[in-house]
């Protein structure tokens, strides 16, 4: 069967299998349907928190007003390199050969692009473009990437957001100081829409933006945790808006972690945590309207109603929670990011709760493109909940971030399992195993690893990371969880 009218009528089936009604059904029928699978956009931020969408009204207008926003959606290897990957292979980093980075375990070192998502939608009949921050590692001496038909990578240095370099579909672009990374990223991929919606092909456009990451420039190398640049029209705003994490329970307190590391952990300054935010949210100001322009130029080529766009971020941050900034930890700060989903088929204005992760967006595409993935996904297409809603069964999610260690079985900082109530963390150094009842304790401030009351369940996810999810692949990673005893059972 060829793909066509191929998201309205899964949308029906499904809707029809949900709820049995046919009015449902005749109203996902409705939709407009376009003789071509949809375009597929997909619009990327970079250390985004979850929170930090509430000041992007334009973003939450245009997509999660017009379409699906998901309130768990995981970012399992919380690092911008290792997610990218995620992003690309639909893998876990064990199985995607990007665990950090940089060398020797990660970075575009450790990918073969040979056989990721852009090959399987080019092989579907799709036209593809990319713009923006890749993985690192990546410069103009590996040519263009296989499966893009339009290439624009920012290379050099990532997280500039002036002067900074391009390798713009084979030819090195230097941009000077008058240039906003933001901005570039917007008229380009605003120049991508233009031109791809002129062919016969559907088209797939990954515009892969910097903020609110913070800036290497005005910092010491190799730090680049400087507060993000505003654009110049948004020097002065939103300096009036409080920092959320300044009243969460977590912020400067010593966690588990925190402990174990103990000099190492010193208490974070309010003030600088309250400027780095300012920053942020001012930063994230010219994306919010980078994706509305995108919106605007696919409903001005007639493309909008036939595309299917989903933001996100590669990972979250913590402003001082746990007494903690940055990310690649395991706690929910850093890896819960934000996924809007809008398009043919897909209601408006509905939100998910449904567990869903990073390597879940390859098979999605892959679905909404009638693609054929060229790897064993570990992820799973998130489409059934994003159209009817579907019940999920418990579901348990890999959490790990990789190391630069010499032996390559044992380069990881932290694995962990993450299911829709507990959270179970083994670190290597310092030798630590925490345990969290996300439920009771949704801040993560108490860890009942040794507590008598959760021993059973302790044993029951330790067994779940070890025998299923450290080394599981494909259908392996994506067992439902079996059912937990509750605490205090014994």
């Amino acid at each position: 069967m060829r793909p066509t009218h191929h998201l309205v009528l899964m949308t029906a089936a499904l809707v029809l299998a949900t709820t049995g009604t046919l009015a449902s059904v005749e109203l996902a029928s409705s939709q407009r349907a376009d003789p071509r699978p949809p375009n597929i956009v997909l619009i990327t931020s970079d250390d985004q928190t979850a929170v930090e969408l509430r000041w992007m009204p334009r973003t939450r207008r245009l997509l999660g007003r017009a379409g699906v926003t998901f309130s768990d959606m995981v970012a399992p290897h919380p690092n911008c390199c290792p997610s990218r990957a995620q992003i690309l292979s639909g893998q876990y980093a064990h199985n995607n050969g990007v665990r950090t980075n940089g060398p020797p375990w990660g970075g575009h070192e450790g990918f073969d692009p040979s056989t990721a998502l852009p090959v399987w939608l080019q092989r579907a009949g799709y036209e593809t473009g990319f713009v923006g921050k890749y993985l690192h590692g990546y410069d103009e001496t590996d040519g263009i990437e296989p499966g893009w038909d339009r290439w624009r990578p920012i290379i050099g240095v990532l997280s500039d957001y002036h002067s900074f370099l391009q390798y713009a579909d084979g030819e090195l672009v230097r941009f000077g100081p008058e240039a906003y990374h933001t901005d570039e990223v917007a008229q380009q991929s605003r120049q991508l829409v233009r031109d791809l919606s002129a062919g016969d092909q559907p088209f797939f456009l990954w515009s892969s933006f910097l903020a609110p990451h913070g800036t290497c420039q005005g910092n010491p190398q190799p730090d680049c945790s400087g507060p993000p640049p505003a654009a110049e029209r948004h020097a002065d705003i939103l300096g009036d808006v409080r920092l959320p994490a300044l009243d969460s329970p977590s912020f400067n307190k010593r966690g588990a972690w925190a402990k174990a590391r103990g000099t190492s952990a010193p208490a974070r300054s309010r003030t600088d945590a309250q400027r780095l935010f300012t920053q942020r949210i001012r930063a994230l100001a010219a994306l919010d309207e980078a994706v509305a322009g995108i919106v605007e130029e696919l409903d001005r080529t007639g493309e909008l109603e036939n595309t299917v766009l989903m933001f996100t971020s590669d990972n979250g941050y913590l402003f001082g929670e746990h007494r903690l900034v940055g990310k690649n930890v395991p706690y929910e700060e850093a890896v819960r990011v934000p996924l809007l989903m809008r398009g043919p088929g897909i209601p408006a204005g509905q939100r998910r709760t449904q567990t869903v992760a990073m390597i879940d967006l390859a098979p999605t595409i892959a679905e909404l493109a009638g693609a054929r993935p060229m790897r064993r996904t570990d992820g799973a297409s998130l489409l059934p909940y994003a159209v009817a809603d579907r019940p999920q069964p418990d579901r348990a999610l890999l959490l790990q971030a990789g190391s630069k260690g010499k032996v390559k079985a044992r380069a990881w900082t932290f694995r962990g399992v993450r299911t829709d109530r507990y959270t179970l963390v083994r670190w290597k150094k310092p030798r630590l195993r925490e345990l969290y009842d996300r439920r009771r304790d949704p801040y993560q401030l108490t860890n009942v690893h040794a507590d008598p009351r959760y021993q059973r369940i302790r044993r029951q996810l330790t067994g779940l990371l070890r025998d299923r999810l450290e080394d599981c692949r494909g259908n392996g990673c994506r067992r439902p969880v079996p059912e937990l005893p509750r605490p205090g059972r014994r």
